[in-house]
């Protein structure tokens, strides 16, 4: 390059560490597309809608995050619920891990949380209700993992069922269902934390179970007026994640 000019020199340099540069390793998509090409099997046309579907769905606004305080009031109030005896069930916070963590898995909650716009330690909350952190837990319907995930909802999702005992698959399909539930109960429920509470209800009973119970001609449509219709265990599954997210907040790493 002794003989080129300054200025063309340069650009032919350029040139030879750009093409030179090794290929870029495969990026998650943008908010529905949360499973990796490591972890996913090939998608069928059901997968690839749903899939569509969540990721066109708005991203979720920082103001709407930061609001709570409803639902945790609910379970505090709750006549049939004891928020005492969890919290009094709970005395060996933190689990076996890290110093200063929630379980071994907070660096795969914080990222799969991140991507579908949610607070970790709400997510953790919610595998500590499903599995108290057991990646092997399996219950006697069939759901597997930390956060229990039934093998044809992981299939409807575009997971391969065969991989739900992998942590990061399953909180990945978790994450991506309660993404999928929010976004569904967008266009009934105005207020964030409602709708997350809606959508927890949705992910342990089913959205047709707690569509019953919601009815815009009866008034039922907000959390407080519709969860005594539903099932006790639905009930009680809401307002432990809350009572949990609740105490991770005040106590676990931000």
């Amino acid at each position: 390059m002794s003989g080129l000019p300054p200025i063309a020199a340069a650009l032919l340099l350029m040139l030879t560490v750009y093409c030179n540069k090794p290929p870029h390793e495969p990026k998650f998509e943008a908010e529905g597309n949360a499973i990796s090409n490591s972890m996913r099997k090939r998608p069928d046309s059901s997968a690839n809608s749903i899939e569509t579907a969540v990721s066109q769905a708005s991203p979720l606004r920082k103001k709407e995050r930061g609001k709570k305080g409803r639902i945790l009031q609910s379970a505090l109030s709750n006549r049939r619920f004891n928020p005492q005896k969890w919290l009094d069930d709970d005395r060996s916070f933190p689990p076996p891990g890290p110093p200063g963590k929630i379980s071994y898995y907070d660096p795969l909650i914080k990222r799969m949380s991140r991507r579908y716009g949610f607070d970790w330690r709400l997510i953790a909350a919610q595998i500590y209700a499903e599995s108290r952190f057991d990646s092997a837990a399996q219950s006697r319907c069939g759901a597997l993992g930390l956060m229990q995930i039934m093998p044809k909802t992981a299939k409807h999702l575009g997971a391969d069922p065969l991989r739900l005992d992998i942590p990061e698959v399953n909180i990945a399909t978790g994450c991506l269902y309660d993404r999928k539930m929010v976004s569904l109960w967008k266009k009934d429920v105005d207020h964030y934390e409602e709708r997350l509470a809606f959508a927890l209800a949705s992910y342990n009973a089913g959205r047709g179970r707690v569509l019953k119970s919601f009815s815009r001609p009866d008034s039922l449509t907000e959390w407080k007026s519709v969860h005594p219709l539903l099932p006790g265990e639905t009930q009680d599954y809401v307002h432990r994640i809350a009572l949990k997210h609740d105490f991770y907040c005040r106590h676990a790493l931000p």
